[in-house]
């Protein structure tokens, strides 16, 4: 399908408030697996990061007439579909903590290529294993995690999602790596050598080992 772009979008967009789910099919096809992705962080499972996505859609559906082009289009989708995610984690604060999920077949595409069994079972229980340590960062710094470290989104950008000022962003940034890091047993010296992130480029883990689109 077509990427929409300039007038495009805001034709759709149009379209998609006056009740064209064709329109409104169309203006989030590139979204899809990015929000998708975006509530692993905030689900226990692959199944749940669905129901998530899902829920959080037919909310965008639901708001979508609200939508009156203070900002881009992506930047209020994702403001939607970060307050569904936080709304549903303090929905179950209090209950039982979930179980970690077992690393099944299937829920991490292959990213190494020709790359031996073992070596790729090894890098798949790395990624599980960081999505685990991420859910458990608390969620204020894990929404800036994943926007900027694994979505690649600007501090502008993620400023504008979570509408709060930039230096926040970087704030959040900082304690949500060093949150990252004690979950994944690193060394506290460690946190002090590593450099300030490009978008998209993590600094908790090596590359290899990420979550990055498509994972």
């Amino acid at each position: 399908m077509r990427v929409a772009s300039g007038d495009d979008i805001d034709l759709l967009i149009e379209k998609a408030q006056d009740g064209d789910v064709r329109a409104f099919e169309t203006l989030l096809a590139e979204h899809l697996p990015r929000v998708r992705r975006f509530a692993r962080g905030f689900a226990a499972s692959d199944s749940d990061a669905d129901d998530l996505a899902q829920e959080a859609l037919l909310k965008v559906y639901k708001s979508l007439r609200l939508f009156r082009y203070q900002s881009a289009f992506s930047t209020w989708l994702y403001a939607v579909v970060r307050n569904v995610f936080l709304d549903a984690t303090k929905s179950r604060a209090g209950r039982e903590r979930s179980r970690e999920e077992s690393l099944q077949p299937g829920h991490t595409r292959d990213l190494a290529g020709g790359a031996p069994a073992d070596e790729r079972l090894d890098r798949e229980e790395e990624r599980e294993r960081l999505w685990r340590a991420l859910r458990q960062v608390p969620s204020e710094f894990r929404t800036a995690l994943v926007l900027f470290d694994i979505e690649g989104r600007t501090y502008d950008e993620v400023a504008a999602i979570e509408n709060v000022p930039v230096g926040t962003v970087k704030s959040r940034l900082s304690r949500g790596r060093s949150h990252l890091r004690r979950l994944l047993g690193e060394a506290e010296e460690g946190e002090r050598s590593v450099p300030p992130a490009e978008p998209g480029t993590p600094a908790v883990l090596p590359s290899s080992h990420l979550p990055r689109r498509g994972s």
